[in-house]
């Protein structure tokens, strides 16, 4: 099989149709247009289909090919197609994936590839489905084979570098459910240790005997990643996701970088939830800094700002209002696919009813 993927803007799109005939393909010919900014973006996805079939057993590996064309040419459009067909020697066999493609590019590939018996690829990003189009019929298939979330980093051209290790997450699973049974006590807990050391504190002998039991645990750890690796099995244990990591840091590019605190994918679209255990937070920044990374992360993802532990809004001893998430925040965050669950007291059947209607 060999499979030309026409590069758009939204190239997450691209990668589930590459990955689904990953064992199929021969030969895979990106076409993409000449402009700075698709050069960039091509750039990324060509490094990182090369490094996606470094992973591959040697009996999957397959050729990448790249042709840069102007998409507002005719004669440059056509002779990518010429080339495209003399890599061929089998029609039947070669296949467009013009679902990301810009449309001059699609409408002109298209219809030469029909006019010798290929066939041409739409994927449904919303439904997780493709269409396979022939010059006389149109046949609609699910995707079989999901990414997960190492080969979607992988694939975006993106380089992870930290991931909690799942084994150390399991086995002190018991001992987080523990501590956080009580998330209210848990919490106060925290507070607390922000002014003192565990063993100047008074009390709290239930959690002090539980934190025994996790090696070397500092303070980054009880006020952050106990929080964090809770709601990491909560979603583990029951909610229908392909794949969760928790504790991921990735690099974007040189010199952009981002720490998650829990990955999830689905159906192909990477989400991700930032867990904050808190009194109060800055939530204008959060739905910012959130915006931005999505944009990063996947075109088609969406994300939770999860805040737990104090009011939306809060008057301080000298009168002064604070707003976790003001109205404008709240709007900024539902255009840009953002859920915001913000609560003094976590409701765990509320929260995973959200995240199964939010994210699934």
């Amino acid at each position: 099989m060999i499979l030309v993927s026409i590069l758009g803007d939204f190239h997450s799109s691209i990668l589930p149709i590459s990955y689904e005939f990953k064992k199929k393909i021969t030969k895979h010919i990106i076409v993409y247009d000449d402009a700075k900014c698709d050069v960039k973006r091509a750039n990324r996805i060509i490094k990182g289909q090369k490094k996606f079939i470094a992973t591959l057993p040697l009996e999957s590996k397959y050729e990448i090919e790249t042709f840069q064309i102007d998409e507002d040419n005719y004669t440059s459009i056509i002779n990518c197609f010429y080339k495209i067909k003399q890599m061929s020697t089998d029609y039947r066999n070669l296949y467009l994936n013009a679902t990301d493609g810009l449309s001059s590019i699609a409408i002109v590939l298209s219809n030469s590839f029909f006019s010798i018996e290929a066939k041409v690829i739409t994927y449904d990003r919303y439904a997780n489905t493709y269409n396979l189009h022939t010059k006389e019929n149109i046949e609609k298939h699910k995707i079989i084979n999901n990414m997960d979330i190492s080969s979607h980093l992988i694939l975006k051209g993106y380089v992870l570098l930290e991931k909690t290790d799942t084994k150390i997450l399991q086995k002190r699973k018991d001992v987080i459910y523990d501590l956080t049974q009580d998330l209210i006590r848990f919490k106060e807990f925290t507070t607390i240790l922000g002014k003192q050391s565990i063993e100047d504190i008074v009390g709290y002998k239930e959690i002090k005997a539980l934190l025994k039991k996790i090696k070397n645990p500092d303070k980054k750890f009880i006020q952050g990643t106990v929080f964090e690796e809770y709601i990491y099995h909560l979603i583990v244990d029951n909610c229908n996701f392909d794949d969760v990591w928790m504790g991921t840091k990735v690099q974007f590019e040189e010199g952009v970088e981002n720490e998650f605190d829990i990955l999830m994918i689905k159906d192909n679209h990477l989400h991700t939830i930032e867990c904050k255990l808190v009194n109060n937070l800055r939530g204008e920044h959060f739905v910012y800094k959130t915006e931005l990374i999505m944009d990063y992360l996947d075109d088609d993802g969406k994300s939770m700002i999860l805040s737990i532990g104090g009011d939306n809004i809060n008057i301080s001893k000298t009168g002064k209002k604070r707003v976790q998430f003001t109205l404008g925040d709240k709007a900024r965050a539902y255009y840009g696919d953002i859920k915001i669950y913000q609560s003094k007291v976590f409701n765990e059947i509320k929260f995973l009813d959200d995240v199964r209607e939010w994210f699934l």
